[in-house]
């Protein structure tokens, strides 16, 4: 049953402690996007010109994964997906990065299926429209890189929603794609990317959540939220609808610096800052992520618990 559907409004404005599972209902609020240029004027602003094949300005990528059930939960209903890609010689490929998380709607019918569809799906059709075709020699992509990847999440949507359209069945959905030193990003849920750099450790994407609703209305504190008992209802979610709404970003990367993207059974229970200190540390990317993993556990594991961490240095 989808939680969100039984509630009542004057039960929403309590703060009431518990762990629900993840829910979602629908939601039109209108969020800006990033205007997408051409794909062509894109790569062009990357390499500074069209005909500058030999050109591999961009960051070099290393990347660590943990995704694991936590201390509670019998089913992984986490995703991650990593692709990562450099070509060298006299015809160099500009580094390529497709970084994708998603957590399914724990509890409720086939979230680990709705995750997995959900992230190989936009993976897919990224890798199809972006990266074959600058593989295939190509020097520029032949469509505007946001609109790839904003249908890569409306595919991923549509997928999961036709599995079974009569349930409610779904899954959040956060896909960075790094071209160059550009950072694209399209997000769907409270899953979140972190940017690390320049001193500073901020989340990019906002949280489609009840929760966050709450705060940016004033109704509830930060301190409330992190006991309230609805904070992993979701107000918008993979798979929910035909039609998803979807946030955009597009960032330049700094010189160096770190990405993380996270499902809430990490950033719901580790705090900012806490997750900035063991990024600070000098220690391997292993290292870090399995330090994130421990300090969700230590909190509790209530959830499963995943984390894609990137490191790029120019």
């Amino acid at each position: 049953m989808n939680e969100s559907a039984a509630y009542d409004p004057d039960e929403l404005k309590k703060n009431e402690q518990g762990q629900p599972e993840k829910s979602a209902r629908p939601e039109n609020e209108q969020t800006p996007a990033s205007e997408p240029g051409s794909g062509q004027q894109e790569l062009i602003s990357i390499i500074g010109h069209a005909d500058d094949v030999s050109s591999n300005e961009g960051p070099t990528m290393r990347v660590a994964t943990r995704c694991d059930l936590g201390a509670v939960r019998e089913r992984n209903d986490d995703s991650c997906l990593v692709f990562s890609s450099e070509a060298g010689g006299h015809f160099p490929m500009l580094p390529f990065g497709l970084y994708v998380v998603a957590d399914g709607m724990g509890g409720h019918a086939n979230g680990h299926i709705a995750s997995k569809v959900a992230s190989r799906v936009a993976a897919r059709h990224i890798l199809n429209k972006i990266y074959m075709p600058l593989l295939q020699g190509e020097s520029a992509p032949t469509h505007p890189i946001q609109e790839v990847i904003v249908d890569a999440v409306q595919a991923a949507n549509v997928a999961v929603y036709q599995q079974d359209p009569d349930s409610d069945s779904g899954t959040t959905l956060t896909v960075a794609l790094v071209l160059g030193r550009r950072l694209h990003i399209a997000h769907v849920g409270d899953t979140r990317l972190y940017l690390m750099g320049d001193g500073e450790f901020k989340p990019i994407t906002t949280d489609h959540s009840l929760v966050q609703r709450l705060q940016d209305v004033g109704q509830l504190t930060a301190e409330q939220a992190t006991i309230y008992g609805y904070r992993h209802v979701l107000l918008r979610a993979i798979g929910q609808e035909e039609e998803v709404e979807i946030d955009t970003f597009m960032r330049l990367l700094p010189k160096k610096g770190k990405l993380l993207l996270c499902t809430d059974g990490l950033c719901g229970l580790v705090s900012d800052k806490e997750m900035q200190a063991i990024l600070e540390q000098d220690i391997s990317l292993k290292q870090m992520v399995d330090e994130l993993y421990d300090a969700a556990m230590s909190a509790g594991g209530y959830d499963n618990i995943t984390a894609v961490l990137v490191d790029f240095t120019q």
